[in-house]
C-alpha cells in the first residue's frame, strides 16, 4: 500500500518529495483513549475493591469494559487515520491518497496550481507540524493538515510550480 502512488505515477515522472502526516495528527485521538482506558480501569478496580451489591458491581464491570474497549478503539481509529493518508511531489503534480480499503488519489498538476498557502499554530510551530492549503485556477482548493516539515513542503511544490510553468510559457 505505502507503492500506490508509485503505480500511478506517468512514464518518465519522478517523484521529489514524499511526505506523511505528522505524528502529531493523533495525538488527540491517543490522549483521549488513555483517558478512556484509565477511567474505565478505575470503574473495574473500584468494583472489585469495594463491597458493593453484585447489580453494581455489574454495571460498574461493564461500563469499565465499554471504557477501555472506546479508548483502545480511539487509539487505533487515530493510528488508522494518520496512516492512510500518504502524499508525494512529482516533477509535475501533487498527488494525495487517502485510505487503505477505499481508496481516493487526489491529483493536481502544478501548472494548474496559483497559489500555496501555509498554516501553522504555535503548538504545531513547536513540534514541527501544520498545514498546507493548494489553490488551483478557478479557485479549486485542497487542503492537507497535519503535515511533517510542511514549510520545506510548501518550498519544494512552489519551486516545481514555478519550474513547471517556466516550461509551458517556453513552448
Amino acid at each position: 500500500m505505502a507503492h500506490f502512488i508509485e503505480k500511478t505515477l506517468e512514464q518518465g515522472e519522478q517523484i521529489m518529495y514524499r511526505g506523511r502526516l505528522h505524528w502529531y495528527f493523533n495525538f488527540r485521538y491517543t490522549m483521549w483513549g488513555i483517558v478512556s482506558i484509565a477511567t474505565g480501569l478505575f470503574f473495574m478496580g473500584y468494583a472489585a475493591g469495594n463491597v458493593l451489591e453484585h447489580a453494581t458491581v455489574s454495571i460498574l464491570l461493564g461500563v469499565g469494559a465499554v471504557a477501555c474497549l472506546l479508548g483502545l478503539g480511539l487509539i487505533f481509529y487515530g493510528y488508522f487515520l494518520r496512516v492512510k493518508t500518504e502524499f508525494a511531489i512529482t516533477d509535475s503534480r501533487f498527488i494525495q491518497k487517502d485510505g487503505i480499503f477505499s481508496i481516493k488519489l487526489t491529483e493536481i498538476p502544478l501548472f494548474k496550481i496559483e497559489t500555496v498557502n501555509f498554516e501553522q499554530t504555535f503548538i504545531e510551530r513547536v513540534v514541527g507540524t501544520g498545514s498546507i492549503e493548494l489553490v488551483g485556477s478557478g479557485g479549486t482548493n485542497h487542503k492537507v493538515e497535519s503535515v511533517q516539515n510542511p514549510m520545506k513542503v510548501r518550498n519544494i511544490i512552489t519551486t516545481y510550480m514555478k519550474e513547471e510553468n517556466a516550461k509551458r510559457q517556453d513552448k
